[in-house]
């Protein structure tokens, strides 16, 4: 018993140990991967049935978002597919961004076999540095390059940039994003105290713990460095969590295990988190159907998150801690 506590010890330490920030190079590693990729975390979210509490089995990928109404929804959804296929993605016509309890989702509007085409992602279709470079201020993000700008401040301040310019080529992408996040870096230091001392909550609010550091940090260097020095990007404190969040939520590591530097792959990231789904997550190719899925079901990824990086990440309920707030 002493053994195997030990071990489940060790793993949990590993695990948290990537979401701190690298010293040398100022990376949060947010995203633990696709499982199928070597150095891949299992999921450990279990299904629950409980009547009246939210569901733990399914966390979206892109957190709560306020109900902007179903027509809003649908136009973002006509604008994003017609965006991505415009630029060489495949995405098929059965489906839908929705929004259900207050969050946002894909889902079906008719049924799909098994083995059809749900996407297919471009090559041309990289929100990365490389992105950055071919802006229109390409050149400010190649100075910062050369300075000592975190790589993952970089990122997040390439997408605020882009967010807020509305002839922006992203403009598509960036508005099918969750506009706010109701995760943990919302809660007062009142209620992450308090979450501390609530049973099984303890390792997310460490992560929240860590999280707060590494924004805290990014948003001071922020102001040190790139504030003063660059009229372009002049953000707010609220601007720059919106960044951080989403470069949390939706930031795929560049590396073929999973790390490296950040980038973000439209659609890729759009599907919520659900334990030992059918369909395991990727950014690259293709993906079909791995099962027959019937019209008002969603579409979820196997993103490989571990329990406390979903209730962090996106407020939702696991078996451990049973919520942010109660």
């Amino acid at each position: 018993f002493a053994f195997g506590m030990k071990v489940a010890a060790v793993i949990l330490c590993a695990a948290l140990v990537l979401c701190l920030v690298n010293p040398s190079v100022g990376q949060f590693f947010v995203r633990l991967g696709d499982k199928n990729k070597k150095g891949a975390a299992k999921p450990t979210v279990t299904d629950t049935k409980a009547t009246g509490s939210v569901s733990t089995d399914t966390a979206p990928s892109s957190s709560s978002v306020a109900d902007s109404g179903t027509s809003d929804v649908e136009t973002r959804w006509k604008n994003f597919v017609r965006w991505f296929r415009e630029n060489g993605g495949i995405v098929s016509a059965k489906l839908q961004l929705r929004e259900r309890n207050g969050r946002q989702g894909i889902y079906f509007k008719e049924r799909m076999r098994r083995g059809e085409t749900v996407v297919s992602f471009p090559r041309t279709l990289r929100f990365d540095e490389k992105a950055a470079f071919k802006s229109k201020i390409g050149h400010v993000f190649r100075e910062l390059k050369q300075s000592e700008v975190f790589p993952d401040l970089r990122m997040i301040l390439y997408l605020v940039y882009e967010k807020s310019q509305p002839q922006s080529f992203w403009k598509p992408y960036m508005e099918a994003l969750p506009q706010d996040y109701d995760n943990i870096m919302k809660l007062t230091d009142a209620e992450l105290r308090k979450l501390l001392r609530r049973p099984g909550c303890e390792n997310t609010h460490n992560l929240g713990v860590q999280m707060r550091r590494t924004f805290n940090r990014f948003f001071g260097q922020y102001k040190q460095l790139v504030e003063p020095n660059y009229p372009d990007l002049q953000f707010s404190r609220e601007q720059m969590l919106w960044g951080f969040n989403t470069l949390v939520a939706n930031g795929w590591g560049s590396g073929s295990d999973g790390t490296g530097d950040k980038m973000m792959v439209p659609l890729s990231d759009l599907p919520n988190h659900r334990r030992e789904s059918a369909q395991k997550a990727t950014n690259r190719g293709f993906i079909s159907a791995a099962k027959e899925y019937q019209s008002g079901e969603e579409l979820t990824f196997d993103y490989g998150l571990l329990n406390d990086a979903v209730l962090a990440f996106f407020g939702v309920s696991t078996p451990d801690c049973r919520g942010l707030r109660r």
